[in-house]
């Protein structure tokens, strides 16, 4: 297994490069670790929107990262926030593994190895310090347990009820083991179904989903969501493109690496090929879901790999003699890559503009702020006199905020009507945007802090 030990290697160090070491790019956070203190305080989960904002207060929110949440804030207020990024870093590596494991018996390691680098490829755009990594970790134990044919896969269940609470993406888990229920109709008929255990891990998934806080709330949170109009202004919801490296070079070689493996991967192992089917559609449905594809196809792939390719085994042979050296190499590189992110980053402008969001919170005379980008605006709810338009918490805003938002961050139509009916008096924007362009040129308007990377306006 040489070829996997240095497609783990590798991969858990680049994770573990790019988690701790990372300037924290991630307005989401905010607004996280926001809810975890208050959670912590009033021991209850908020079921809408506050005073925090002053265009949708008291409209409905579903806030089903509350666990993370509470980490989050512990961890913040504890000056712990890096140890809590470097376990979430070492989460890929946990997932990757199971990918190893699942494989064990079905693929070589050589395309174990291909498959395991291919997976990793596909997490890495969306990896960061976020809850949705807790829901990969929660899948790929779904699909170890799942895919056993002894004890071990009603874990699964358990599995499921952990995952709820860390993350909506538990909607996924009924949809596999649907994908496994027609597996085994088309293979065996409705009469397979009577020595299958899938109906009954149906019935225990579904009643996972209610196994939370928030009751019923996370289920019917998860089916809005499917047809949301405000998914159209969010871009981890759209589709994949050209330009998504993590797709075009990780999930799109893993599918394709199922359909080459023909009868092997896609008839003879129904089990697996149907909810891989079914993430894929998902992946195509919207960005977010590559990295779910990958974990649920990877071991999959692997035998397709195998298939098209039977001479591959031999590479494994020819690697053993290389694995000291290209562990040593590998290692060598990553430490390298650790002190030029570091410096790197040293060098560039703040990620987030927390310095002008402070600034503005500064006279303590209280503001109503629109951000250019929603997530910047969650750093505000960290200043009880700043109160928001839009931010993080995404899902809960109507979607008439969300018209008024794009037209705003563009510059178009009654943007500038659509600020003073509002009452908004300070704006924070990317340095020559669009829409810092626009708000330079207006009367009213003037610069009240800038740096490297962000321009504050304040309305005179």
């Amino acid at each position: 297994m040489s070829l996997v030990r240095i497609a783990l290697f590798l991969l858990s160090g680049l994770f573990l490069v790019l988690g701790p070491l990372n300037a924290p790019g991630d307005g989401d956070l905010y607004w996280q670790r926001w809810l975890g203190g208050r959670i912590l305080q009033t021991h209850q989960l908020p079921a809408s929107l506050g005073s925090e904002t002053f265009t949708a207060p008291g409209a409905p929110w579903v806030p089903q990262e509350w666990l993370f949440s509470v980490a989050v804030a512990i961890a913040s207020h504890q000056h712990l926030f890096i140890l809590l990024a470097a376990a979430l870093s070492m989460v890929p590596f946990a997932v990757l593994v199971t990918i190893w494991y699942r494989s064990r018996g079905q693929a070589s390691p050589e395309a174990t190895a291909i498959a395991i680098t291919l997976c990793g490829i596909a997490m890495l755009e969306s990896f960061g310090t976020r809850a949705q990594v807790l829901g990969w970790a929660a899948l790929a134990l779904f699909m170890l347990f799942i895919e056993r044919r002894d004890r071990w896969y009603y874990a699964a269940l358990p599995t499921a009820i952990c995952w709820a609470n860390l993350h909506a993406s538990v909607a996924l888990a009924p949809v596999i083991v649907l994908g496994r229920i027609g597996a085994t109709v088309a293979s065996k008929g409705l009469r397979g179904l009577r020595s299958s255990r899938d109906l009954l891990m149906l019935a225990g998934v579904a009643a996972a989903m209610f196994c939370t806080p928030l009751g019923v709330r996370l289920p019917s949170f998860a089916l809005a969501l499917v047809n949301s109009p405000i998914r159209h202004y969010i871009t981890e919801w759209q589709p994949p493109s050209w330009h998504d490296a993590s797709f075009l070079f990780g999930a799109l070689p893993l599918a394709l690496a199922i359909v080459v493996g023909g009868r092997t991967t896609l008839l003879q192992t129904k089990l697996q090929s149907f909810p891989a089917a079914i993430l894929l559609a998902a992946a195509l449905f919207a960005f977010r879901n590559t990295a779910l594809f990958a974990i649920v196809a990877a071991p999959l792939a692997a035998r397709g790999l195998d298939a098209f390719f039977p001479r591959i085994r031999t590479a494994g042979e020819r690697m053993r003699e290389l694995e000291p050296a290209a562990l040593v190499a590998i290692g060598l590189a990553l430490v390298l890559s650790a002190v030029a992110l570091v410096r790197i980053q040293s060098l560039e402008p703040a990620r987030l503009p927390t310095a002008a969001m402070a600034t503005l919170a500064g006279d303590h005379s209280g503001h109503r702020v629109f951000c250019e980008d929603f997530s910047w605006c969650s750093i505000a709810l960290g200043y009880p006199d700043l109160r928001v338009f839009i931010d993080g918490r995404a899902d809960a805003y109507p979607l008439w905020t969300w018209r008024e938002y794009a037209a705003t961050i563009k510059a178009t139509g009654t943007w500038s009507t659509t600020l003073r009916d509002r009452g908004v008096d300070a704006v924070v924007s990317q340095r020559g945007s669009p829409l810092a362009l626009a708000l330079r040129r207006q009367p009213h308007w003037g610069t009240a802090y800038q740096d490297a990377g962000y321009v504050l306006f304040r309305r005179d």
